[in-house]
């Protein structure tokens, strides 16, 4: 095993998420693991409509927000931010590259959320082509 995607947003599950990765990454010296955070669109209007800072200032926050909550978790991460429907993002993104595993938490989503819409990590379970270990 070489690359690990780690799919991040912040919740209880996610955070758990990174500490199987860490587990993971000792048994495999040298595996890369990239963190990716999907912005909802739903939740980036709010964020696109803020013009006092362009995206790529928005998107370098965010990813020292990431860093500073994964501090002690993980040492060493690449952190990848895109921005649309969760599970559609996760899922191109880990088709358009070469990883060996997708790691994610089971749920981010109240219950009523999950039962109207569908969970991302089911979503994304049946269309990636690789290995995913959910979380919980």
């Amino acid at each position: 095993m070489k690359k690990i995607v780690l799919a991040f947003d912040g919740s209880t599950h996610a955070v758990n998420a990174v500490n199987e990765a860490k587990k993971l990454m000792q048994g495999f010296p040298g595996v890369s693991l990239t963190i990716l955070e999907v912005l909802d669109i739903a939740k980036a209007k709010d964020q696109a409509l803020d013009l006092s800072k362009n995206y790529e200032e928005r998107k370098n926050v965010r990813i020292d927000e990431v860093k500073q909550q994964l501090a002690g978790l993980v040492d060493t991460f690449e952190v990848s931010i895109l921005i649309g429907d969760p599970a559609s993002e996760i899922i191109k993104h880990v088709k358009k590259n070469n990883y060996d595993l997708l790691i994610m938490g089971s749920r981010g989503l109240n219950i009523l959320q999950e039962f109207v819409m569908g969970s991302v990590s089911h979503k994304v379970m049946k269309y990636v082509p690789i290995p995913v270990l959910i979380v919980k």
